[in-house]
């Protein structure tokens, strides 16, 4: 089976996840590989400091089973990155 991008809508769908989750965690997943790029990190580097393979890294950072990954995983990798981040919520529409 050829690989095919997908959208956040699509994904979400076929593993029955959370739309607005699974396009969340995309984001975090850019924000996380151009920070490590910038800072001129390898993914091996940023395994070791966050305890877990090179290649679960290269896993998360292509996107495979994003919807899998647990936010509190993406959060490690930002401050593993010298980031911050805060939760912000707000009523839905």
């Amino acid at each position: 089976m050829a690989w095919k991008e997908v959208t956040a809508e699509e994904l979400a769908k076929t593993l029955g996840a959370n739309v607005a989750e699974v396009r969340e965690k995309q984001r975090l997943v850019k924000v996380i590989v151009k920070t490590r790029k910038e800072k001129d990190l390898s993914q091996a580097a940023l395994a070791k400091k966050l305890g877990i393979s090179q290649a679960r890294v290269a896993q998360i950072e292509s996107g495979i089973g994003t919807a899998k990954v647990t936010f509190d995983v993406l959060f490690n990798m930002l401050v593993a990155l010298g980031l911050d981040y805060k939760v912000v919520t707000k009523k839905a529409a």
